[in-house]
């Protein structure tokens, strides 16, 4: 499988992930017209000064060892399944953005295996972006719930912006449909973020030279 066709399976995976606008539309290229569609497609993010920004809006992989009753990419799915290396996702995202189709990346994904090891290859694919390959645009990551706080910071030190998907209303309803996921396991995440863009942000009032936080998002369960 190459890039595309896994880009075809991912970006179509990532569509029921919070902001997503697939057009969900397949149109080709025409000779005597303008632009075209995919049914993978794109979000978009607004900059502090305003501007509206395409991003690639994909999954690592759509392979995912959890079950939750209504995500489509759950293990008991019958799906195609494809997973992107670090690198080549990360050089892919560069290929777009030179050519104009996108100016960042949302990188989400199903779990592989645990919530760290899926985290330690989001985590390699946005090092060689932002180190290897010099890339300096906008990257939005979500955290998976039951990541280690060394490996949220280390992510939140790539990213411009962390979220955590609330999957559910209740602990209740979670046990019900996501049974190896845990309430604590969502929330620890996102008070981590919090804290750590607090002192931070006092950090830098008071003068200090403090790398610049991830900004907390929460959205609705994929």
């Amino acid at each position: 499988m190459d890039a595309l066709d896994k880009l075809g399976i991912l970006a179509e995976a990532a569509r029921y992930d919070a902001a997503c606008t697939s057009s969900g539309a397949m149109r080709a290229p025409r000779q005597d017209r303008l632009g075209a569609t995919q049914p993978a497609g794109c979000c978009h993010a607004f900059t502090p000064d305003g501007r509206c920004v395409t991003l690639l809006k994909v999954l690592l992989s759509n392979a995912c060892a959890h079950d939750c009753a209504y995500c489509v990419n759950r293990s008991s799915a019958s799906c195609a399944r494809a997973t992107f290396a670090p690198r080549e996702l990360a050089e892919l995202t560069v290929d777009f953005y030179k050519r104009n189709y996108v100016e960042g990346l949302f990188l989400s994904s199903g779990v592989l295996g645990t919530a760290d090891a899926t985290t330690e290859r989001m985590v390699a694919c946005l090092r060689i972006l932002r180190e290897d390959l010099r890339f300096n645009g906008y990257v939005h990551a979500k955290v998976i719930p039951g990541t280690s706080p060394e490996l949220v910071d280390a992510l939140g030190r790539l990213a411009d912006r962390l979220s955590v998907n609330i999957e559910l209303p209740s602990a209740t309803s979670l046990e019900a449909l996501c049974p190896e996921k845990s309430r604590d396991a969502v929330l620890r995440p996102m008070a981590q973020i919090r804290s750590r863009r607090e002192d931070e942000e006092r950090l830098l009032l008071a003068g200090g030279n403090a790398a610049r936080p991830p900004r907390l998002g929460a959205r609705g369960g994929r």
